[in-house]
Formats: C-alpha cells, sequence, structure tokens
C-alpha cells in the first residue's frame, strides 16, 4: 500500500491487526509509484500520483483504490473500471474546513484586505485606498456546484447576510428554495453575483469551464474563488480579466499546476490571494480523512463493496478480473 501523511501511525493502528504491510511512498513519479506498489492489492493514494492507465496496467494484484480525499480526477477510472479494479474515495469530510476557508477567502475581498494590509505596510493609514467597500447584505454570492460543500457555505453567507444564488443541473430547484438559495442558470450567475465560488468535480465537461467567455459575463467588480479544482479555470484567462479590470479580484486555494510554478501567468498580481491548497486541512479533518480511508480499505479486505464507491460499473467487470491482468 502506498501512503501519503509521513508517520502511518493511524493507518497502522487500523489496518496493522488485519496482517495489513503499509508501505510508504511519496508518490512523485509513476516509476517510483510502480515499483514501490508492484505488489499492492489497494493504494491508498492523496493528490499525487497520478493513477494513469500505463500504472493501472502495471499493478497485476491491484484490486481497489481509495483516494484520500473527494476528488478522483487524479485516477484513470475507465482503465480501474475495465480492469475491475475498486475506487473508492472519501467525500464526507472536511466539508466545514472547506467552507470556512471559502468564506475567509469572500470576506478578505469583502473588506479588501489585501489592499489594507500593502496600504499600511507602505505607511498610509486612510480608509481611502478601501472605497468603496459593500456590505454583505448588499452583496451577491453565486455558487456554482450545489453539494455538500456548497451548502455548507451557503448557510454560513446567509447568517453573514449575503443573498445567496446557485448554478447546478444535477439538483432540483425545489431543493435550493428549501435552503433559501435562489436557483440560476450558469449564465444568469456569472452576470449577476458578486462572489462568485466554484465548487464542482474537475472532468472533460468542467476543464477550463471558466474561461473568456464566463469571465466576460462577470461584473468588474466581482470576485472569483475557487477552492475546487484548479483545472476548472484558464488561467491565461484569469490573468486577462484581473489584469484588464475584467473583474476585481480573484482568490485561489487550487492551480492547474501544483505547487504553484515560479514561472505562472499568475504570479504577480496584487488582485490575487493564492493559499496552498490548504482549504481541506484541519487536525481533526485529517484525522477523519484517514480513518475513514482505512474503513474502505476493511471494507474490502472483508470482500465488501466499499462504501463511497466512485465506478459502480466496476461491478460487472470483476468476474472478467483474472482474465484481464494475465
Amino acid at each position: 500500500m502506498g501512503a501519503r501523511f509521513g508517520e502511518l501511525n493511524i493507518e497502522t493502528e487500523i489496518l496493522s491487526p488485519l496482517g495489513v504491510e503499509l508501505v510508504e511512498g511519496s508518490g512523485k513519479g509513476e516509476a517510483e509509484t510502480l515499483s514501490i506498489c508492484k505488489d499492492a492489492e489497494v493504494i491508498l493514494c492523496g493528490g499525487s500520483p497520478q493513477i494513469r492507465a500505463t500504472l493501472i496496467r502495471g499493478l497485476t494484484r491491484l484490486k481497489t483504490i481509495v483516494r484520500y480525499g473527494i476528488g478522483v480526477d487524479t485516477i484513470d477510472l475507465a482503465e480501474a473500471t475495465r480492469r475491475g479494479i475498486y475506487v473508492a474515495n472519501v467525500p464526507d469530510y472536511c466539508i466545514e474546513e472547506v467552507a470556512t476557508h471559502t468564506m475567509a477567502l469572500i470576506l478578505s475581498w469583502v473588506r479588501k484586505l489585501p489592499i489594507a494590509q500593502k496600504s499600511t505596510q507602505d505607511g498610509k493609514w486612510d480608509v481611502t485606498p478601501l472605497k468603496p467597500l459593500q456590505s454583505p447584505q448588499d452583496l451577491t454570492l453565486g455558487l456554482v456546484g450545489f453539494g455538500r460543500i456548497a451548502q455548507a457555505i451557503a448557510r454560513m453567507a446567509r447568517g453573514i447576510g449575503f443573498q445567496v444564488c446557485a448554478a447546478d443541473p444535477y439538483v432540483k430547484k425545489k431543493d435550493m428554495l428549501k435552503k433559501r438559495v435562489q436557483p440560476l442558470p450558469l449564465k444568469r450567475l456569472m452576470g449577476s453575483a458578486h462572489f462568485i465560488s466554484l465548487h464542482l468535480p474537475l472532468n472533460p465537461k468542467t476543464y477550463h469551464l471558466i474561461g473568456t467567455e464566463m469571465l466576460r459575463l462577470m461584473k468588474p467588480t466581482a470576485y472569483l474563488v475557487n477552492t475546487a479544482r484548479g483545472g476548472l479555470v484558464d488561467e491565461k484567462a484569469l490573468k486577462e480579466a484581473l489584469q484588464e479590470g475584467g473583474i476585481a479580484g480573484a482568490a485561489l486555494d487550487v492551480m492547474e499546476e501544483e505547487p504553484w510554478p515560479p514561472g505562472s501567468v499568475l504570479r504577480g498580481l496584487d488582485n490575487l490571494i493564492v493559499t496552498p491548497h490548504s482549504a481541506w486541512y484541519t487536525e481533526r479533518s485529517q484525522k477523519e480523512l484517514r480513518r475513514k480511508a482505512c474503513v474502505e480499505v476493511i471494507r474490502v479486505l472483508k470482500g465488501k463493496v466499499p462504501k463511497n464507491l466512485v465506478n459502480p460499473d466496476v461491478i460487472r467487470y470483476i468476474g472478467s478480473r483474472k482474465k484481464l491482468i494475465i
């Protein structure tokens, strides 16, 4: 098994009594992962390594991949499914953490804290550079995607005074209305909200969803916030919007390439806040994540289907697995 968090105290406590051998790897390259996991029946993995088709084909004993996290865009689901390999994630952890982090980024721009910080460090003690500041009661937050995290943000934002709207074709309008959130089509939301926060999975349909066309719909006084997946945003288009005044600012916890490369087109922009993919993290959420991932491993070792199975179509391929890996 490959793991992510250094000392495997939690994993050891939970899995060693079942006779599981734990092997740690950095996940920095496919060759290393292939070497470390060549005899693995289960892989526990974070955002790295990329579990591509070539890697999956090389791991002939592999039965299950458990993702330390929610998103599974780093895993070739089609290949795993075809080869009868379960893929599971942990979709119900860090909900409050990501919601809190998202609200912190939003409120940083509501109060223009980056501008205030720079101004005071430059020796100025004046509210003028911050004008105009708007009250949350006069602002609308638009949520693109309305899953668990977005719903938690909606609850927090309404408590502060924001009006909240959301666009999500997979959520019924009546369910949004029950949570006092106005359902809107995506393009209308992009053009009407003062803050737009992304809460979508990354897949071929959502890749670069926020590009030149969508950014041009936004108000020049609006802000974009992304704590979901970096690939949702076309960073070159975002740079142009930020530099040319198409939007007022942005706040990103995720980037297309992580760690954030020194040569990124988004480096050096004063109207951009970047945090290091830390929205998910508290000590509590990290422990919860690791325990829940281990529970999925236990289910598989006991011959059960993972509780949070991402690729349910795999069931019909399980019987042909031996034939595929010969």
